[in-house]
């Protein structure tokens, strides 16, 4: 089982790293102009994705975790208004702020590049 984890995370990190963006002539339609595709991504616009807002992480031992009731705080490593990571089907894709829009949460991009400083 710990095979499939871990082709399944390769297999994210894959396709984090494509670059699409140099892939616009295998996908071009034969007769249209270079320009007619806006982003090389055209095709896959309607390719659902899940979209996670990851607050934080801690630690814990399987005994704290057994201990832990109702009312009780566990303290988180990230702190108040740094900016949140989302991650797109488990790769990390930006950083960002969460905000209320029409009485429901909402994210702000704060970083774009977030998978790039991550690997520096």
């Amino acid at each position: 089982m710990s095979d499939t984890l871990n082709n399944s995370n390769g297999l994210d990190a894959a396709l984090a790293g494509l670059d699409m963006m140099d892939m616009d002539e295998m996908f071009e339609p034969e007769g249209l102009p270079q320009s007619a595709s806006t982003d090389g991504l055209s095709m896959f616009r309607d390719v659902p994705l899940t979209v996670t807002l990851e607050v934080a992480s801690a630690e814990v031992t399987l005994g704290e975790l057994s201990r832990a009731a109702v009312g009780d705080v566990l303290p988180l490593e990230k702190a108040v208004g740094e900016p949140l990571d989302v991650k797109v089907n488990g790769v990390l894709f930006a950083r960002a702020e969460v905000v209320m829009v029409d009485g429901k949460y909402g994210l702000k991009f704060v970083q774009r590049n977030a998978v790039e400083e991550q690997d520096a």
